[in-house]
């Protein structure tokens, strides 16, 4: 009996066989495996020459996605400097001025991962290549990715009873062309099959990117051998919920 199997419901999953559907038309004949659509406020936008310590001319912000739950993610995401004009056709204008917080834009891109290497911590951002100002544009946070799934999945159940599926999907990495690791997170009965599956399967997925706070612990001081007071730092992690995810079965080729 696989984990989990005990617990699965009986009941028809049509939002999965929904979700299936659109995976498969989304992914039918594309060489695309890595496309990411948001549609989101600015909370924050600036300039920048860098981006993780990689050169990069350009714009890093975070854009804030409203969950169907209510929830709000903050999300972030990175575009070349010359990105939006590109949705004028070419007219230049100040991008600071003209996006300012509040303001809602549409985002087209892919997936992305870069390491601060001062401190070790691993930027996951959305990188655009269209992005546009659309104020009527429905919130909208939708990624499809096809990849390799490197390390062993991860198999945890939460204090609540859900049971969890933790995995990295390989995709090309735009800025340095080697690779990027996606963190991705499966639940329940998705999950209890995902935790059977290896590293280097192909897998492709349609999700959300979705971000949360914890509690990373920094350092425990002792007093007479015992922890007398544990410091702590409020971090964001962001990873992507996975709704709907295939194994893609191996070829064997005469």
């Amino acid at each position: 009996m696989s984990k989990g199997q005990d617990k699965k419901e009986i009941m028809p999953n049509f939002l999965k066989d929904l979700n299936t559907e659109i995976l498969e038309q989304l992914t039918a004949g594309s060489s695309e495996k890595n496309v990411v659509g948001l549609a989101g406020d600015v909370k924050e936008l600036k300039a920048v020459e860098d981006i993780c310590g990689l050169r990069f001319k350009g714009y890093l912000g975070l854009i804030e996605v409203e969950r169907p739950s209510g929830i709000t993610d903050t999300l972030v995401v990175a575009f070349a400097w010359n990105t939006p004009h590109k949705s004028t056709q070419g007219v230049e204008f100040d991008v600071l001025r003209e996006y300012p917080a509040g303001s809602r834009l549409l985002l087209y891109g892919k997936m992305q991962t870069l390491k601060e290497f001062s401190t070790g911590r691993q930027l996951v951002f959305v990188l655009a290549d269209f992005v546009a100002l659309s104020p009527k544009a429905e919130q909208q946070n939708d990624i499809v990715l096809v990849g390799e799934i490197v390390y062993k999945p991860t198999y945890r159940e939460t204090p609540r009873g859900k049971r969890i599926s933790d995995i990295f999907v390989k995709v090309k990495n735009q800025l340095t062309k080697c690779s990027s690791l996606i963190p991705c997170i499966c639940w329940n009965e998705t999950a209890d099959e995902v935790a059977n599956w290896l590293p280097g399967d192909t897998v492709k997925l349609l999700g959300r990117l979705q971000s949360r706070e914890y509690e990373k612990l920094i350092e425990e001081i002792y007093a007479d051998g015992v922890v007398a007071e544990r410091v702590t730092e409020t971090r964001t992690a962001y990873e992507v919920s996975v709704h709907t995810i295939k194994k893609e079965e191996v070829k064997n080729e005469c």
